[in-house]
């Protein structure tokens, strides 16, 4: 079986872009020790589609992006700040 080296892990727990979610996927995936290949297939997304998750790729929908999130045990909340007035 192909070893995995455990990638940087994130500088924050906060996600403010495509970028910053695809470093905490590619952390989560080598902390589990699964190759990006294991890691789509336990997503049911493709490899490619693995990859551009891993490198920030902004054109990957959000359904891709929950897939890998659930299946990897990322969990992902949103707050809505503020009130409509503010808008």
């Amino acid at each position: 079986m192909k070893k995995v080296k455990i990638s940087q892990e994130p500088d924050s727990e906060h996600l403010t872009c495509s970028k910053d979610f695809g470093k905490a996927v590619q952390y989560r995936r080598t902390s589990l020790g699964l190759t990006r290949q294991l890691a789509a297939n336990l997503c049911n997304i493709n490899e490619r589609t693995m990859d551009k998750i891993e490198k920030g790729n902004e054109a990957v929908g959000l359904n891709n992006a929950l897939k890998v999130a659930n299946a990897l045990g990322i969990e992902i909340q949103f707050t809505i700040k503020g009130n409509s007035d503010e808008l």
